[in-house]
């Protein structure tokens, strides 16, 4: 409170109500008389989302994060604090090296990240949840604990309990998560070696990307991995990289020249370039109004905004159509999945593939967005 007085920050306060637990009406009254009492204007968001698939606490994470995000963004708050605390960060850790995770995975959270167009801050990352009760009880503040802090049916729970075993060992809390710490300093080594070997060996040609082959093999296995892994990521536009050994399938298919699919995005090798692009099968039924953003990558303007009018995949047999495209030095596959102008069955512009004065087609970010999504933690 001191802190943001004096720092003339406006505070707000969010709740999330799963809708799971019938503890969560106490829970919730006991921070709104909390923001009363501090004068904070306190607001609850109501998830209804759960389908009963799935796994339950991650579903229940991402929808908070995007109610959150949605509520900081219709009230211009550009900055959301989270409670994660160091204890947080020595489970995610045991519960990521348990699945054989590799450098990323095991990688401390972040103190600050821009997602959802907000900044997310920890700013109790190095704090033990000991510390904050000891906090809490001099300050004479009430809590509450999460009754699922019991249930031994959740992975976190069991995870928590073997840190009660493992402190007798001599791994504490704060060890795990110094070295999750390190292995974060590794990552950022590794995006940046893949940066500079980005920088050296692929480009951005009308949407696709081209990694250079014989550079591609000269590179060390893991830095190779990272960027065909930024590269598939990148162009289907996934928030989460395609599982490990998926991606080896796509490497050994590469080195044996022979194509690959994967994540929506198709792989082939030609005249010596790797080539990374969508998969047309994918792309047939995305559509949208001229001026909206299209696959969440291309934005298409033109003179006109009729609603009737549709931008969509270019398409095999329309691009056989245009003169000269071979001249563009892409994949046919590649040219067929760029944007193209239709009313009805009438195509009226193919921007990408047919220069037009009149229709343009612009990566979202530019031309350099493929590089800059590289230091993008």
């Amino acid at each position: 409170m001191e802190f943001t007085k004096s720092n003339d920050i406006e505070l707000h306060v969010i709740t999330v109500d799963h809708g799971l637990r019938p503890e969560t009406k106490h829970e919730i009254a006991l921070v709104t008389d909390l923001c009363a009492r501090w004068e904070l204007p306190h607001h609850v968001e109501f998830w209804t989302g759960w389908s009963g698939e799935g796994n339950l606490q991650a579903a229940a994470r991402d929808a908070r994060y995007g109610l959150m995000a949605d509520w900081a963004y219709g009230n211009q708050i550009t900055h959301v604090a989270l409670g994660h605390t160091a204890d947080d960060q020595a489970e995610t850790f045991l519960m990521r090296l348990a699945r054989g995770a590799g450098v990323d995975g095991l990688s401390a959270m972040s103190p600050r990240r821009l997602q959802h167009g907000i900044t997310w801050v920890r700013p109790f990352l190095r704090v033990e949840r000991s510390a904050l009760r000891t906090y809490l009880r001099a300050a004479r503040l009430d809590w509450c604990e999460d009754p699922s802090n019991e249930n031994r049916d959740f992975e976190r729970i069991r995870v928590r309990d073997a840190l009660t075993v493992l402190g007798s060992l001599g791994v504490q809390t704060e060890t795990l998560a110094d070295v999750a710490q390190n292995m974060s300093r590794a990552r950022e080594a590794l995006d940046w070696q893949t940066f500079l070997a980005a920088q050296d060996a692929a480009s951005l040609i009308y949407g696709t990307v081209a990694i250079d082959l014989r550079k591609f093999r000269m590179l060390p296995e893991e830095i190779a991995r990272r960027l065909m892994v930024h590269a598939i990521t990148w162009i289907a536009q996934s928030p989460y990289p395609p599982r490990r050994d998926a991606v080896a399938q796509v490497l050994r298919a590469v080195r044996a020249m022979r194509g690959a699919t994967l994540e929506g995005c198709q792989i082939t090798v030609e005249n010596d370039v790797i080539w990374v692009f969508r998969e047309l099968n994918m792309l047939q039924d995305v559509t949208c109004e001229v001026g909206d953003m299209w696959d969440d990558r291309w934005l298409v303007t033109g003179p006109e905004d009729d609603p009737d009018i549709e931008v969509r995949a270019l398409g095999l047999e329309p691009l056989a159509e245009i003169a000269d495209w071979r001249a563009l030095g892409l994949p046919r596959a590649a040219l067929a999945v760029t944007p193209s102008v239709w009313y009805d069955d009438r195509m009226i512009a193919a921007p990408v593939v047919r220069h037009d004065p009149e229709w343009v087609a612009e990566l979202d970010g530019g031309q350099d967005a493929f590089f800059a999504a590289l230091l993008s933690h």
